[in-house]
């Protein structure tokens, strides 16, 4: 049986071509809807005063970066932003990186400056009088939004920062008074969903995968992105109910 495992392990390595193709599954937000629409609501809303920043927190694996990536790509965002740029800072921030990624997204990616100051000020001049959304994707400090908030012009005009972060602190140190987004774990009825779609993509679920997938997802605990990499490696394996109940076991 333990042999049997192990065999089982390796069909499942052999069967997915590499780690990338895993995380290139398509990771769509079933049962996130709710909060999908809140994000659009909060993000496009009309409001008086200075520039509104919206954390979106939860822990690793939840879903943030991906929550963020549908509402920064929606059409309706497109449409109401004249300017959109990404940057991803996690934990140890190098500023001018994070400088240079947001205006890449505007300029382009052979866009170059070595000195920090000049591309603080290029890029609060390209924000100046235009509606922006900026997102700043896993925060882990408060000092990373501190280096730099000061590029981001604070006009009436319905600009925002959308920012991802684990940490409580940070979400309520960056974050406009109510305008906070908590992401909590995936209900079982939410996981499965995912599962499935992720699995199977648009193919029927065989009734006799139904029961150990459950006991798959169950493992998951409700983490969104452990949810896809599992799906994802079973989808890519030779798919026998073997592979799947040794999995459930493990």
């Amino acid at each position: 049986l333990h042999k049997g495992k192990q065999a089982s392990k390796k069909s499942l390595v052999r069967g997915s071509s590499s780690a990338k193709d895993v995380l290139n599954v398509k990771k769509n937000m079933v049962g996130r809807d709710d909060q999908r629409k809140r994000l659009l609501e909060d993000l496009t809303r009309r409001s008086s005063g200075e520039l509104k920043v919206i954390p979106i927190l939860g822990m690793g694996g939840i879903g943030k970066t991906t929550l963020a990536k549908e509402v920064y790509n929606d059409v309706s965002i497109r449409s109401h932003f004249d300017v959109r740029a990404w940057a991803t800072v996690s934990s140890h921030h190098n500023v001018k990186e994070i400088l240079l990624s947001l205006l890449r997204s505007r300029m382009g990616d052979t866009f170059y400056m070595e000195d920090e100051a000049e591309l603080a000020d290029m890029l609060q001049k390209s924000l100046k009088s235009r509606r922006y959304l900026i997102v700043m994707d896993d925060m882990w400090s408060s000092k990373a939004w501190d280096d730099v908030r000061q590029c981001f012009p604070s006009e009436n005009n319905e600009s925002r920062v959308l920012l991802t972060t684990r940490d409580t602190d940070v979400a309520c140190y960056a974050g406009t008074e109510n305008f906070s987004l908590q992401m909590s774990f995936m209900d079982p009825y939410e996981s499965w969903n995912l599962f499935k779609s992720a699995a199977f993509a648009n193919e029927e679920l065989p009734s006799e995968y139904e029961i150990i997938g459950k006991q798959i997802v169950d493992k998951c605990q409700g983490l969104p992105l452990t949810i896809v990499v599992v799906a994802g490696l079973l989808s890519k394996s030779e798919r026998t109910i073997e592979d799947w109940e040794n999995v459930a076991q493990d």
